[in-house]
This record gives C-alpha cells, structure tokens and sequence, in this order.
C-alpha cells in the first residue's frame, strides 16, 4: 500500500509559520515536495471560531501542524485570558477542523507543563502540573486536542533557539558585544534546542507515520541558562557571572528542572549548538 506522506501534493496547514520554529519547518516541507498554506494571526486568527468554522467547509487538507501559540511567559502572567485564549481556545477552532476533515494534526507543547519537582527525566506519562499561566495555557492546549481527535501528535519540547527575533542565543551574542559581564541563572534545568533539529524530527514524524501520541523531542543532554550561555559565549571575552533565579525575580514561575526523556531524538545540545553558531 502506498505511503500517502509520500504523495507530492500532499496539502498541509500550518499555524504560526512566520515564528522561530515555522521558519525552519516550512522550507523543508517545501523541500519534501508539499504543498503548505503557511497561516499567521494575521492571515488566520486561530481564536475567531466563525473563521475556523468557514475553512473547515472550504478547504482540503491532509495534515496539520499547529504552532500559533501565545509564547510570552511572563506577559502571560498579567494577561491570562488572551494566553488561554490563544493556547486552549485556539487550539481546540484547529483540533475541530483536523477531526472534521479526518486528517492528523502535529501539536507542539512545552516543558513547562511540568513543575520542576522531579530530579530526573520526565517521561511522556509523568504527571503534569504546570506553576505558570503559560504552563497551564498550554497543557489546556494538550488536552483539547487528545479529547477531539485521536489522530494527534503533541510534541513537547523545550528552550527553543533559531532564526527569528527572539532567539536567545543572538541576543545574548548581542549583550557580549555591548558588555563586559552577563549574569544569569544557573538554578533552572533543561534542554537546549534548535529549531532546525526540531523541524528535522518533525518531518521524519510525517514520513515515518508514526504511532499517535505524545513525544518528547528536544535535545540530549542538559544544562542550565548559565551553562548554555558560557557555551554560547565560550569564544567571547565577556564573563558570564552566575546568579540564583530568587536575584532576578520573574512574573511567571519557571520550573527548577524541566529536562524531558528524549529517548535520544536529537543530537547533544552542545553539538548543535556549535553547529548553528557555525550557520550565522
């Protein structure tokens, strides 16, 4: 029988195209051959049910990959029902179309469903409970759609750098143009990971038509915010100078140790990370 994923006019909707992750995915779909229809809030607001309603009678698909989400974590905080809005509502309008037209759908979730409390890898069964507004949106978001359809893939992954404006680690490259010392957090844990690496998975995930379900996809190994930006910055003269997260305190509460069982999915951080430094 032949893969349908293999089919060169294969239709995918992508949600939030134009963010971090959407930049790196949409070329190597391009590159497989698909066809995509790459959505924004301004193209398509995830939020408005009418819309949703309206696309689910128009068009044809054969995949979903949902990455619109309210991302800013501590805005999050002060603003709770435009992230849950965005991150449980909005989730649930795309979940509809996916089961109304009977095709899967690619979730992408976070580390922050979890509290921090564990001291070793969370597995994918480990039970949830997220300390943020964020956390909390986008565990919603999980739920809504393991309660709509069956045919879902979440991916929780976790401190995502890549192209686009809010990438960590050229800001701090920016920061050690501009200052001789940085201080950081060295009290929270986890893992590192490129968006390319990530969208790499992502792709295999299609083509592999794996089994439905949750994954954890990020990078092996761990480290702190302290850790990853002395690595970033390791070829630089400035100093990164670690602090606890109690000396630079945050609207939302981050997880202590949110390090995610990869079942080793992705490269070491640290070699990645030296790989995108080498692309910029």
């Amino acid at each position: 029988m032949a893969n349908p994923f293999e089919k060169k006019n294969m239709r995918i909707l992508v949600t939030g195209a134009t963010g971090m992750l959407g930049r790196e995915l949409c070329p190597m779909l391009e590159a497989e051959g698909w066809q995509y229809w790459a959505t924004n809030s301004k193209i398509f607001d995830v939020t408005n049910t009418k819309l949703t309603n309206e696309i689910m009678n128009k068009v044809s698909l054969e995949f979903i990959i949902h990455l619109a989400a309210y991302t800013n974590i501590d805005l999050a905080e002060t603003n709770p029902e435009q992230a849950y809005l965005v991150n449980q509502m909005g989730t649930k309008n795309i979940a509809q179309i996916a089961k109304k037209l009977n095709v899967p759908i690619l979730y992408v979730s976070t580390d922050m469903v979890f509290d921090g409390a564990k001291n070793e890898p969370y597995k994918t069964n480990d039970a949830t409970n997220p300390i943020s507004v964020y956390g909390k949106s986008k565990f919603l978001g999980e739920e809504e759609i393991r309660k709509t359809t069956k045919k879902h893939y979440i991916i929780r992954t976790s401190w995502l750098y890549g192209k686009g404006e809010r990438d960590y680690v050229n800001t701090m490259l920016t920061f050690s143009n501009l200052r001789d010392e940085i201080s950081v957090v060295d009290d929270q844990i986890g893992c590192p990971t490129w968006t390319r690496d990530l969208a790499q998975k992502i792709v295999s995930i299609i083509k592999e038509e794996r089994a439905f379900g949750t994954y954890h996809i990020c990078s092996s190994g761990h480290t702190n915010w302290s850790g990853f930006t002395k690595e970033i910055l390791k070829n630089r003269n400035t100093k990164v100078i670690s602090i606890d997260k109690s000396d630079f305190p945050r609207p939302a509460k981050r997880p202590t140790y949110s390090v995610l069982d990869n079942n080793n999915e992705l490269p070491d951080w640290k070699n990645s990370l030296s790989e995108y430094l080498l692309t910029r």
